[in-house]
């Protein structure tokens, strides 16, 4: 079909219909549905979520994290170490007057969620529990391949058993 072919009023009477019929599909429903109900503000949709406040302070404050290359090598080569079933510390006394740490997961082949995992589970064990007791020291910690199947309840064990024997 060209321009010339199409007299106005068919035109615009064409491009109303394409309008007005593109907002009747829904899929799996049969009923029109009028422009006001579609969209985010529809008023069968439920209210969205917001975020929580909350979350956010359950972070390790920055100045407890050891996050540098250079401080984590020397650290790991000059500090002493403890080996366990699951995971290997090492620690240095720290240059600075409070306990610095760091977690180590190497890949192993495993999925970046399965890193992430045991990740997170470390990092909940070290804020939660009584590290702070600790003297100012910097703190490895470098997970094995036998973590990723650990139980939380055994690197709990290991990593606080490891914590005493360095307090």
């Amino acid at each position: 079909m060209y321009g010339s072919d199409v007299s106005p009023a068919q035109s615009t009477a064409h491009q109303q219909a394409r309008i007005s019929r593109a907002h009747e599909r829904r899929v799996g429903s049969r009923r029109p549905v009028s422009p006001a109900e579609e969209g985010a503000q529809a008023p069968h949709r439920p209210a969205p979520v917001q975020a929580q406040e909350s979350l956010t302070g359950e972070r390790l404050p920055r100045r407890v994290r050891l996050a540098r290359g250079p401080e984590l090598a020397a650290c790991w080569e000059q500090g002493r170490r403890l080996r366990t079933p699951h995971l290997d510390l090492a620690w240095r006394p720290s240059p600075l007057d409070h306990l610095r740490m760091a977690i180590v997961v190497p890949r192993f082949q495993f999925t970046a969620v399965a890193r992430n995992r045991l990740r997170r589970r470390l990092r909940e064990i070290l804020r939660r529990y009584p590290v702070a007791s600790l003297p100012a020291v910097d703190l490895v910690v470098r997970a094995k391949r036998a973590a990723y199947a650990a139980r939380f309840v055994e690197l709990r064990a290991e990593l606080m058993a490891g914590v005493t024997r360095i307090a």
